[in-house]
């Protein structure tokens, strides 16, 4: 694996260029701009004709119902109050703003383009705040199937016999992929994974393990299919979201994480690839450089010319 791994933003390139030249270059036409995530996530920014200055972004996002009971609706009414309107067909949460009244167009802008992060973001922030609040040990086990076959667990504590086992929070996410070679390669990434966040001084515990041997946090609610790659475990203490900025920091590299390994993985496969081409091709010049021999024995000459034969 790279030394230096690539951090995937938590926000959508394509959504944040669409407002972007809305709300800040004062763009104004009609449009219609589709886009989508890894973990199917649908967003749909319209601009209707003759209302070129409102902006409606349309989003659908897996696990939508369960994200509003563990903090989903509280940050609607917070961090998107007022912009809430009704979605199309298809959509789960539409957000409308009007450009020209628009007070904080660079705010308004992060806060659209972020709309996967704020709300799959927003049971980790319900949690990382209880935790910081002393009141973690009132919350609910969250697990939130925001893919196919995979969840995460977001768990307060860890053992309830310890006296100080509330003070932390287990995020644990199953990660699981369709084809055989790229579980091996999430089983491997995942261990070095694990070995290099144990030599980072400061950052939260992390532990991978295979998938029929699920983390003992949530063998209560339920695992995943033994067949699946493995969990990773995250142990976030309140050091780790003591200040807003590192509550938010979390949040990012949390919400992002199981994008962040299907992104690594597919990318060693396609340097690997590349690497079997460079091999081949090597081989093939080695192979036409070469000269063929005759089966049919070299005639042999002396130094004067005439011919010579072994007796």
């Amino acid at each position: 694996m790279a030394s230096q791994m690539l951090k995937l933003e938590p926000q959508s390139a394509i959504l944040e260029e669409a407002l972007g030249a809305r709300l800040i270059d004062g763009k104004r036409e009609p449009c219609e701009v589709s886009c989508a995530d890894f973990d199917d996530a649908l967003f749909k920014l319209v601009v209707l004709p003759g209302q070129e200055s409102v902006l409606t972004l349309h989003a659908k996002l897996p696990c939508y119902d369960t994200l509003l009971e563990h903090g989903g609706a509280r940050c609607l009414e917070t961090t998107f109050a007022g912009l809430v309107t009704q979605p199309e067909n298809g959509y789960d949460v539409a957000l409308s703003v009007n450009a020209d009244e628009c007070a904080a167009p660079t705010e308004t802008l992060r806060k659209l383009a972020r709309i996967k992060r704020h709300l799959v973001g927003a049971p980790f922030e319900a949690a990382f705040e209880a935790l910081v609040n002393g009141t973690a040990r009132d919350l609910p086990v969250a697990r939130l199937p925001w893919r196919r076959g995979e969840s995460a667990y977001i768990v307060a504590g860890n053992d309830p016999a310890s006296r100080d086992s509330w003070d932390r929070v287990t995020v644990i996410f199953a990660v699981d992929f369709r084809e055989e070679t790229d579980k091996a390669y999430a089983r491997v990434f995942l261990q070095q994974f694990q070995e290099r966040a144990r030599a980072l001084g400061g950052a939260p515990p992390c532990v991978f393990s295979e998938g029929s041997r699920p983390p003992r946090e949530i063998q209560s609610v339920g695992a995943e299919s033994p067949t699946i790659a493995g969990y990773v475990s995250f142990v976030i203490f309140r050091s780790h979201v003591a200040t807003p900025q590192k509550l938010e920091k979390t949040c990012d590299l949390l919400v992002g994480f199981r994008n962040y390994v299907h992104f690594h993985i597919k990318a060693a496969k396609t340097n690997m690839h590349m690497r079997m081409r460079r091999k081949v091709a090597s081989w093939i010049q080695v192979v036409n450089r070469a000269v063929l021999t005759s089966d049919k024995p070299r005639e042999m000459k002396t130094a004067g010319g005439k011919t010579f034969t072994r007796k």
